[in-house]
């Protein structure tokens, strides 16, 4: 009896041990995966046998180049996202060596393509002109791309101290997938150059830490691709990409015999079998090292890859936002038809935003602004002042005009010129210049400017009292010095009272006496002579001048 009992115990704490031993998992709930670009909360749950654990360690990764989050008991947590896409969240839980890891797929809205939506007015136009807006807002895709291959911003030298390591952070699969046969890698691959490949060795591992020797030291003395064999040097070669493949074109690296000064580009079987690979988690970080046993050569890494095979991935990840409720919005517009039209009609000058917004499947508000300029009608003038006679040019500014109206407001006939020339003349004075810019569609706007004629004081130097008309080029002319003079009457006379000379506009007087009688060919005799000036300015002020002249010969 106490023997049937010992094994009883026996029994009993083997079913224990076995039977009863709880898994520890940790899993993600989040509210909505479907989020616009805001804020989300995560909560993880860590259990074993169905009850919540504490004092769990988690490590959180968002998936969008954000830092990674660490914390005891850190199960809640709250994370932006600024960019559309998809992102897998990963969460790791671990606790007196146990550890396990979830992860969530999120998906943010995708900013919608509003390439198409227009007015159908160029900037600028005229106040109170209708515009017609077309808002469109494209459907847009997003797929999740498979990280198989590293690429290097810049080539990354290999010498010997100096390795080489790249990650590749698989997070498509699921939580379960293993690799389970060798054929699930697919391919691994090293783009690079080096001056002697036998001083390469080339490795891969797991997540799990298990790794293969894909190239081991020793091989010829040949090239990878083709390096710059100056050791000096720190310019890089030209790569070859290698691949290790389960159907590969060529035996192991250091087997393979050429007569190339490089090895072949191509596809080689690896220097280990893949079986150590077998069970470790697709999902997580593989990583490719490259180590170099000589000081005298080195190399450049320029890419990496490790593929698994296509199918592991039962369905693709893709999602596409598509967009309803077209609205606009802004100054004077009217409602918005379902096909994303709206007319609007702007009531003052200036920048004019027109919002069009539309709502996507996640429910997030996206929009664009379309700037609509209205601009008054304008001109410049030049000069906008100075004495009668004076020649104005006006250049239109008015950018949407096609007709266009001039009153210079001086009683002179209107101007249909795009941008006239007008002289202003006598009499002085201010004159409000009225513009007129139309469209083609009736649309006008006016816009004024005030010219200002003056009437400058008369200039009426005194003549000189000497001349000597001998042809010396030399004070031949005897000269009056007037300007600003509306008229001019003069006379010289002889000392005896005889008109020599007859002056009847300013003209005449500025052309001056040239020392010969008028009305005949003879020259006036030396002697002293007189002359009797009577001039009327603008102003319509009299001026007299009276003097003596000498005349000599």
């Amino acid at each position: 009896m106490i023997k049937k009992y010992y094994y009883l115990v026996v029994l009993l704490f083997i079913f224990t041990i076995n039977g009863f031993s709880q898994p520890f998992e940790v899993t993600i709930e989040t509210v909505n995966t479907n989020v616009c670009h805001d804020s989300v909360t995560f909560v993880a749950k860590t259990t074993v046998g169905g009850v919540v654990e504490t004092g769990v360690s988690y490590t959180w990764n968002f998936d969008d180049n954000s830092s990674v989050k660490s914390g005891v008991d850190l199960d809640t947590i709250k994370h932006p996202f600024k960019d559309g896409g998809g992102y897998i969240v990963r969460v790791e839980a671990e606790k007196g060596g146990n550890t396990d890891y979830a992860l969530e797929r999120i998906q943010v809205s995708l900013t919608a393509d509003f390439s198409e939506t227009e007015s159908d007015r160029q900037d600028p136009i005229c106040l109170g002109q209708e515009i017609s807006l077309t808002g469109i807002a494209n459907t847009t895709d997003w797929k999740y791309q498979i990280p198989d291959e590293y690429v290097e911003p810049n080539p990354v030298e290999i010498s010997q101290g100096n390795y080489y390591s790249s990650v590749l952070d698989f997070k498509a699969y699921t939580e379960l997938q293993t690799v389970t046969s060798i054929d699930d890698i697919d391919t691994i691959g090293i783009k690079l150059e080096h001056t002697n490949l036998s001083n390469i060795r080339v490795l891969l591992s797991c997540p799990e830490g298990k790794l293969i020797i894909l190239k081991d030291y020793g091989g010829q003395d040949k090239f990878f691709g083709e390096p710059i064999d100056d050791e000096t040097s720190d310019q890089a070669g030209t790569p070859y990409y290698y691949y290790w493949t389960n159907n590969p074109d060529f035996g192991t690296m250091n087997s393979s015999s050429t007569n190339l000064g490089s090895l072949p580009a191509g596809s080689y079987t690896s220097h280990q079998i893949y079986n150590n690979l077998i069970g470790c988690s697709l999902n997580g970080e593989w990583t490719i090292l490259i180590q170099d046993s000589e000081a005298e050569d080195k190399g450049f890494v320029f890419a990496s890859m490790v593929k698994f095979k296509n199918d592991l991935i039962s369905e693709e990840w893709e999602f596409e936002n598509t967009y309803t409720k077209p609205i606009w919005s802004g100054e004077e517009i009217s409602n918005t038809s379902q096909d994303g039209t709206a007319n609007a009609t702007p009531t003052s000058k200036d920048n004019k935003e027109y919002k069009f917004q539309v709502t996507d499947n996640f429910d997030c508000k996206q929009d664009t602004s379309l700037f609509v300029r209205v601009e008054g009608a304008s001109f410049t003038a030049d000069p906008t002042t100075g004495p009668f006679e004076l020649d104005v040019t006006f250049i239109n500014t008015t950018s949407w005009a096609t007709d266009f109206s001039w009153d210079f407001g001086d009683e002179s006939e209107l101007s249909s010129e795009e941008s006239p020339s007008h002289i202003y003349t006598y009499p002085d004075g201010k004159y409000v210049v009225l513009y007129t810019a139309k469209t083609d569609d009736g649309c006008l706007d006016t816009y004024s400017d005030t010219i200002y004629v003056t009437i400058p004081d008369a200039v009426f130097n005194k003549p000189p009292n000497v001349f000597s008309p001998n042809n010396d080029g030399a004070n031949d002319i005897f000269k009056l010095d007037v300007d600003d003079i509306e008229s001019l009457e003069g006379w010289i006379y002889s000392r005896w009272g005889k008109t020599v000379c007859k002056w009847k506009s300013v003209e005449e007087g500025n052309n001056g006496w040239d020392g010969k009688i008028m009305g005949s060919n003879r020259e006036a005799v030396s002697g002293v002579y007189y002359y009797y000036i009577r001039a009327i300015d603008y102003h319509g002020n009299e001026i007299i001048e009276k003097g003596s002249l000498h005349l000599f010969r």
